[in-house]
This record gives C-alpha cells, structure tokens and sequence, in this order.
C-alpha cells in the first residue's frame, strides 16, 4: 500500500495542517442531526459528542477515544471526521472527551472516566431510546491504550485498536511520547516499575472481548511490533484477536476516512454492527 497524503503529514512534522485540511474536508459532508454534547461526569473534561443516524433505531453504537499521548492540547475533534464517516454508514458514535495531563488527568482518573462514560451509554438508552445494545470501541494511538483497557467492560463486544500504545513502557523508554506517558503516571518506567506492570494491559487478558489492532509498519509515533505482541498474547489467552498490519502506512492514515488505512477497518465494522 502505498504511504497516503497523511503519512506525509507525519513525515513532514506538519500534523497540525494534514488535520486542519481533514476537519474542513469532512465539515463539507452536511448531516440531518448534528451531534449533541453530553455530560457522562460532573468534572468538565467528562463530555461526549453523541453522533446518530437518520431513523429512530435502536443504531448500534461505537465508543471513539481519540489519541495525542494524554496531552491537554489533543481533544475529541481528531475524530470529527471518524465520527461523521460512521454516522454516514448507519453506526451511531459516542465521541468521548476525557481527563488528560493538564487538566486533572491522570492513569486511574482516564481509565475511570472511559468505562463511565461506555456505562452512561445504557442510562442513555433507557431513558431516551434510539440506541441499540450493540457497543464497540474504536480507539487510536493513545486512545488506542484506552480502548483496550475497556475490553473488560460487560457492554463491549468488539475493540478496534488503531496504531494503538499497547505497551506504556516500551513507548516511555522509546522516547516515542517526549515524555508524556511519564507525566501521565507519573515517574518514568525505572522510577517506578510496579505502576507500570500494574498499568499493563497484559494483566487483565483474557478480557473475553473481540480485538482487531490495525498498525501501519511504517508508524514512527508507535512501534507496531506492540501490536504484534498484544495480538499474540491475547490469542494465547483466548481472546478473538487479529492483527492487520499496513504496509507502508504511518501513524495517521487509520482515521483519515479518504485513507485506504481507513477502510481497512471502517467496512468491516459497519458490516458486523449492522448485522
């Protein structure tokens, strides 16, 4: 495959603009309803963008954590684009903000605020409608972590990891985060050892979820051989999971919907959800 317009964007340090360009890409597609902003928590970072289809359901619904390393200036339009691509194909989307570093975030208070807000989707349902019992969880990069992390959660059927951090320590010695991760937990992997075993996503397998990891071998934000391990481990536990390795893509092109990367998980998932 060859690299797209995005992993060009990586190449060049110039992320900022590939994105700017995709949110205006992607506004130009009108949807009937726009997205209604809701509260799963009472701290201000715990917000979701609730993004549904036409008709009156029940749509089946895929939880979306956005990546940028636990980074405060990384927030829940990355996958505005994302979001709109899977409302278009019938899915209805929980676009989750979440606490990060800078703005009271940190291990336990992020992976607290995920399973709430995948929890608040059936107080959503019950009270509202609209929804179906249908839950996957599509997660990139950092949010990649995360989405795996709620593997565990009753209501998940289905993770999609994309160029997914499956390994903080490896990340963190890496150098692959400028310090983020350390920041995130707060010592680095030789300051503190046990927090990052006790962070590991290894420990909690067999989750009992569906996990399909999709990873560009051309990524420089995140080595994709954390994929390969994740893959390997959680299918020695038991777990359904595949591994779609990309090749020639980079950290990006898996949430450009104009992005063959896209695809390769973008159809598939409608496909399963939708019956």
């Amino acid at each position: 495959m060859a690299a797209t317009g995005v992993d060009n964007s990586e190449r060049d340090g110039s992320i900022t603009r590939w994105l700017s360009h995709l949110l205006r890409w992607s506004s130009r597609a009108a949807l009937t309803r726009p997205p209604e902003t809701a509260r799963y928590g009472s701290h201000p970072e715990q917000v979701a963008d609730l993004w549904l289809p036409d008709g009156t359901g029940p749509h089946p619904v895929v939880v979306s954590i956005h990546g940028g390393y636990f980074r405060r200036q990384y927030r829940r339009d990355l996958h505005d684009p994302l979001a709109r691509a899977l409302v278009a194909s019938g899915l209805a989307v929980l676009n989750i903000e979440y606490r990060r570093v800078g703005t009271g975030g940190s291990f336990d208070h992020t992976t607290e605020d995920v399973m709430t807000a995948i929890s608040w989707l059936a107080e959503r349902r019950s009270s509202r409608g609209g929804l179906g019992e249908e839950v996957s969880v599509v997660g990139h990069s950092a949010g990649g972590y995360l989405a795996l992390s709620a593997a565990t959660h009753p209501d998940v059927d289905v993770v999609v990891a994309l160029s997914a951090v499956s390994d903080l320590a490896d990340c963190a010695r890496g150098g692959y985060d400028g310090g983020a991760i350390s920041a995130w937990l707060g010592a680095s992997p030789d300051q503190d050892p046990a927090r990052y075993a006790h962070a590991d996503l290894l420990r909690q397998l067999p989750t009992g979820a569906t996990t399909w990891l999709l990873h560009g071998d051309a990524d420089r934000s995140v080595p994709a051989h954390q994929s390969t391990r994740y893959v390997d481990r959680a299918s020695q536990a038991g777990d359904p999971s595949t591994l779609h390795l990309l090749p020639g893509e980079g950290h990006f092109g898996v949430i450009d919907p104009r992005s063959p990367a896209f695809a390769a998980w973008h159809q598939p998932l409608v496909e399963r959800m939708r019956g």
